[in-house]
């Protein structure tokens, strides 16, 4: 009889999708997440996730790179050591629609803290919750809000954060123009519209803000009595999903002075920041185009003095699908090439430098929802010379 009764609240669960007809995502031209694609399409309980498995080979300098200059905590997927290593990296998504206009979801990763001592367990486990949040649509495709945390929505650099669908394995460098890794909590408004093949999104958010330029400024509340906000806005200009243009727009507070700090560091003075970003997506038949630019200030003063810290980068990626019709159990071969480029200048003008990395490789497609992926990337700084280079080998599978 139990048993019965389980049976049917299972089938009612799986069912459920059909009393609520809607999902999150319902148009080509409509804003999603960096992890969007993991809770499309929404039904009454829906869970996704992926699992990543990376092998990375000797590299003599890794940690002596400075993450690369994108800031804590670095590359998440590759090893932090200089050894040849493996690692891995997985995520969760769960989500579910309450009603037409009401959608909760959360995102959970699972990641490794390489002093293998994570809060989680062995080895360094670490939970992160990057999205949770729940999103109410006010004018059905104009307007919804969404209250809790999530993911900036500044620019598209956020996706790379996401193993499974990162075309390379490493953290593009230029992404440290930005917060790289940053979360906010706050309200976040977004909406589309189309008219035949053209379509255009926006969305915005007004949140506590952080007080540094990577995960370690991630705070459960506001400390410095001041909002960041973040926007961006794209057009789909005639060649629908496959032609896709944003421009970015952020500014905040990220610290007030600390009279009581060295007259000689950063924390003496105020630290106002301002953002703006380009980013493009193009697919031309089998080719597929990704880039992104983006500038910001961090503007400095105090009662003497004024200065501007200024960061620049700029990265672009291309692939090409190779359709093998299934030959030796490969779908798809894929032939990838990245650089990206950082300028970024640090408070201490000797710890100003410039980043480049130019990445080469091969994903193989074995189906739709499994990858693996080859990739060696060439990384150079200009005024401290490193032997940092690295293959990097990974394995993805999603669900």
């Amino acid at each position: 009889m139990m048993k019965n009764r389980l049976i049917i609240v299972l089938f009612f669960l799986i069912s459920t999708s059909s009393f609520y007809g809607q999902e999150i995502y319902e148009g080509t031209y409509q804003w999603r997440i960096p992890g969007g694609q993991y809770i499309d399409p929404v039904s009454f309980f829906s869970i996704h996730g992926y699992v990543n498995g990376v092998y990375a080979s000797a590299s003599e300098q890794w940690k002596q790179g400075n993450m690369n200059g994108i800031g804590k905590p670095g590359h998440i997927i590759v090893p932090n050591t200089n050894n040849a290593s493996f690692n891995n990296d997985e995520a969760i998504w769960i989500s579910s629609e309450l009603g037409e206009k009401l959608f909760v979801m959360m995102e959970l990763h699972v990641v490794n803290d390489p002093s293998g001592t994570g809060a989680a367990g062995p080895g360094g486990i670490t939970f992160v919750l990057t999205e949770a949040n729940m999103r109410y649509e006010l004018l059905k495709n104009y307007l919804s809000v969404s209250i809790g945390t999530f993911w900036s929505v500044f620019g598209v650099q956020n996706q790379d954060w996401l193993g499974a669908q990162n075309l390379f394995s490493t953290i593009p460098m230029a992404s440290g123009a930005y917060l790289t890794h940053y979360n906010e909590k706050g309200i976040r408004l977004d909406g589309h519209f189309k008219r035949g093949n053209w379509g255009f999104n926006y969305v915005m958010s007004l949140g506590n803000g952080f007080n540094a330029y990577d995960i370690s400024g991630y705070n459960s509340f506001d400390l410095n009595s001041n909002n960041a906000f973040n926007t961006r806005i794209s057009v789909f200009p005639g060649q629908e999903e496959n032609l896709n243009i944003g421009l970015s727009y952020a500014n905040g507070l990220l610290f007030n002075q600390d009279i009581t700090a060295n007259p000689q560091s950063i924390e003496f003075f105020d630290n106002n920041f301002e953002a703006i970003g380009l980013d493009a997506l193009w697919q031309i038949n089998r080719t597929k185009i990704r880039s992104y630019l983006i500038s910001s200030t961090q503007k400095l003063t105090n009662a003497n003095e004024s200065r501007d810290l200024n960061a620049l980068g700029w990265m672009t990626e291309m692939s090409y699908r190779i359709d093998t019709g299934g030959k030796l159990g490969i779908d798809a071969i894929i032939p990838k090439v990245r650089y990206d480029f950082l300028d970024k200048a640090e408070f201490d003008p000797q710890l100003s430098d410039q980043y480049q990395t130019t990445g080469l490789g091969l994903n193989f497609q074995i189906q739709n929802n499994f990858i693996l992926s080859m990739d060696y990337n060439w990384i150079n700084e200009k005024n401290t010379k490193l032997s940092n280079d690295r293959l990097i080998l990974r394995a993805s599978a999603n669900f």
